[in-house]
């Protein structure tokens, strides 16, 4: 494993407890090891040095109750809070040892003065009271404001935004269609919202690049098979049969792709910016479990459907002989490509449960 590089780690106190918030955003594999003298971290993730490896070796100022501590992995920091021990109070820093950390910052919100203290024991101690008063300075020269998002946050905040929009008109306008002349909206789902759902589906191809530049930290793969598996099925089999345009499947197709995305762009949006919403985030890795069958299923049975229509049109296949003596049949391609539907399937489905797992385990773990 390559050096650990340091990332930002902001500190505060209460009079028995002690907070640190590690600024790195989609963390993986992290390693804790909290002892009653001090704190070990190692962790991937998104840092002040971008995508890389980062670690922290900090000796308490005193000991702590690893027992009574917990941390917690959120989507743009980890949070720990550790309990002092014994009676608890105030220390003039963090470490052990006085020196000055660049990567250690004072975390404004969380910092705590025993203000039971009198003058005549400040005078007493006066070597902790000057350490609260350099404390106190560090504070007021922290106070940073946060900085604007960078134009690759804003462009994948925005970019989501429109997929969103995209997909909930598609889903209000079918929505819509349905409860004013059902046969209608049954028979004329392209007509309705074919043109924005070639658009939102011509756009999603950004989503294969997008891990491929390391912009977002996802595979590339999963991506890859459910766009290319889409548009495939949306300009190829459907786009240039038109005996399939007035079938019920697709109405139904075309629902669930946009169920699918309208729950999963908020998610996105607020990864982009380093927030977590509870209820978004369990819609967004729950409401697969229903629409990604159905999906599957809706996709096949086009497929299916599609198979006589190119027949007998015999489009996109290629007969002997010809120039390139080359020869392929449409036909048994959707068939090869049918029987291909049920390891793709579970793979997705399994790279979505694993996710799921991961993403609605419990935000607190508590340190035995």
């Amino acid at each position: 494993m390559a050096e650990a590089l340091s990332p930002f780690v902001y500190w505060g106190q209460k009079t028995d407890q002690v907070f640190l918030k590690v600024d790195l955003r989609d963390v993986e594999n992290e390693e804790v090891k909290l002892t009653e003298d001090g704190l070990t971290f190692n962790a991937e993730g998104f840092g002040v040095s971008g995508q890389n490896y980062y670690g922290i070796d900090i000796e308490f100022y005193h000991p702590v109750d690893p027992e009574e501590s917990k941390y917690r992995v959120m989507g743009r920091c980890i949070e720990f809070q550790i309990k002092k021990s014994g009676d608890g109070e105030i220390w003039p820093r963090l470490t052990y040892d006085k020196v000055k950390l660049p990567w250690l910052k004072i975390d404004f919100d969380k910092v705590a003065y025993d203000d039971t203290e009198s003058e005549k024991e400040e005078e007493q101690n006066p070597e902790q009271a000057r350490y609260l008063k350099d404390l106190e300075n560090q504070l007021l020269a922290n106070c940073d404001i946060e900085p604007f998002p960078d134009v690759k946050t804003c462009y994948l905040f925005v970019y989501n935004l429109v997929q969103y929009v995209g997909f909930t008109y598609i889903f209000a306008a079918l929505t819509y269609h349905i409860f004013k002349d059902m046969n209608f909206a049954f028979t004329n789902t392209l007509e309705i919202s074919g043109t924005q759902m070639l658009f939102v589906q011509t756009a999603a191809v950004l989503e294969i690049v997008h891990p491929l530049l390391g912009w977002v930290k996802s595979s590339p793969v999963p991506a890859f098979m459910q766009v290319m598996g889409r548009n495939f099925l949306l300009f190829i089999v459907l786009g240039q049969e038109p005996r399939l345009h007035d079938k019920s499947i697709v109405f139904i197709l075309f629902m669930v792709w946009s169920a699918i995305e309208v729950v999963r762009y908020p998610f996105y949006m607020l990864s982009v910016l380093g927030k977590k919403n509870t209820f978004i985030t369990w819609c967004r890795y729950t409401a697969w479990i229903p629409l990604y069958p159905l999906g599957f299923i809706s996709e096949a049975l086009i497929i299916l459907m599609a198979i006589p229509y190119y027949e007998d049109s015999e489009r996109f296949s290629v007969f002997l002989p010809n120039s390139y003596n080359f020869s392929f049949y449409f036909p048994w391609f959707l068939k090869l490509y049918l029987g291909i539907f049920i390891p793709a399937g579970y793979f997705l489905m399994n790279s979505m449960f694993q996710q799921r797992q991961k993403a609605l385990k419990p935000l607190g773990t508590k340190r035995e």
